[in-house]
């Protein structure tokens, strides 16, 4: 008997886990901060990678490695559950974390973090792949990383000051030293 918040969610960066073995005092309430290597420490158990699983799969592998020591149900649950996202940075608009949609593909949530004049959409990363959005749409899934770069070029509304300025300087420098 295994008792579930959720059969669907799974474990990710940031959740806070209680673990208990029903009817062990000894091996009750015990909170597991899921850190950023998604491998928190678990008495008795050791280090295991638990990120990408349900409540209920880890339930059933902590009762398989907790077997030595207890023939008891192990129960799962959140204590504190941080709402699936992908982090997206570079030269966006809106950097920071976009909650994750089931079914969410790299426009989704490229349009909800804001394009700028100069993002470059054929070189972003998705978890260190390049991506060239206008050829490929890949899906999405929480805990990913998104990167957009900027264009190696800045826009020509931005550029001409720039190159007019520089141009007058060197005109100038020309005309006084040079000459």
């Amino acid at each position: 008997m295994i008792l579930l918040i959720s059969s669907v969610d799974t474990v990710g960066v940031g959740d806070i886990l209680d673990v208990s073995v029903f009817g062990a005092e000894e091996y009750s309430d015990i909170k597991i901060y899921v850190p950023e290597n998604c491998k928190p420490y678990i008495p008795l158990v050791g280090y295991l990678h638990v990120c990408g699983l349900t409540l209920e799969k880890l339930s059933d592998t902590l009762e398989k490695l907790l077997s030595p020591y207890y023939k008891l149900p192990v129960i799962v649950s959140y204590s504190e559950m941080i709402p699936p996202s992908i982090f997206v940075f570079g030269d966006v608009a809106n950097v920071g974390n976009v909650r994750y949609v089931k079914g969410m593909r790299l426009s989704d949530v490229i349009s909800k973090a804001g394009l700028t004049p100069s993002s470059d959409i054929r070189n972003i990363k998705l978890n260190g792949r390049i991506v060239d959005l206008t050829k490929e749409n890949p899906p999405v899934f929480p805990g990913d990383r998104v990167e957009v770069p900027s264009k190696w070029w800045r826009p020509w509304k931005e550029a001409l000051p720039l190159v007019i300025n520089l141009a007058t300087f060197l005109l100038l420098f020309y005309g006084t030293f040079i000459k």
